[in-house]
């Protein structure tokens, strides 16, 4: 699920419209940002890995990504050109024309109206993704410190957007499926880090 409209168009804004992905370009002289034209605000931290923990993820840092970046690349290094912060479902968009197309034959020829969408390669990856948090186990590319230099990064660039435009982030309802129950008493740097 996305950012509320308002919150995913001030990210856009924060960013100046442009893809943040960051990666390292020996030829080029170092570190690149990819500044193509974004199309998507990435949640950092995911938002079923937050509402897991009884975190609001309308409230997290976003990163406005192209959808390269953000989940159309088979890529899984974080910090190479070619990355996506989503592989699986960027080979789960690879895999989903054949599979609709077997999946209508299929219904054609059994007689029934509609198809299957629990078994789309999308329903795989959410599956596997909501085992994969249950068992504490991350499924997005990088780790807690490519996290942490995109959380400071956007919080750098949020800081200066406020500064030059006066134009605040907007104030949005909790996501529905925040259930504060299960946040935790104490609080790792990774987690402290999600609040705003």
């Amino acid at each position: 699920m996305a950012f509320k409209e308002a919150t995913r168009n001030w990210w856009m804004k924060v960013a100046g419209g442009k893809c943040q992905y960051d990666y390292y370009d020996e030829e080029k002289g170092g570190w690149l940002e990819c500044n193509k034209p974004a199309d998507e605000v990435h949640h950092i931290i995911p938002e079923g890995w937050q509402l897991a923990r009884g975190e609001d993820p309308e409230h997290s840092v976003g990163l406005p990504l192209c959808r390269n970046h953000h989940s159309r690349n088979f890529g899984s290094e974080i910090f190479e050109y070619d990355s996506s912060m989503h592989p699986d479902i960027a080979i789960a968009f690879y895999d989903y024309h054949d599979w609709k197309t077997q999946e209508e034959h299929m219904a054609e020829i059994m007689g029934r109206e509609r198809i299957d969408y629990s078994t789309s390669p999308f329903a795989e990856v959410s599956r596997e993704h909501r085992q994969m948090t249950e068992n504490g186990e991350r499924y997005w590319v990088g780790d807690e410190a490519s996290d942490q230099h995109y959380i400071q990064k956007m919080r750098d660039k949020a800081t200066r957007y406020i500064a030059e435009t006066g134009d605040k982030k907007p104030k949005t309802k909790e996501h529905p499926r925040t259930d504060r129950s299960k946040k935790k008493k104490w609080y790792s740097v990774f987690e402290e880090e999600l609040e705003t």
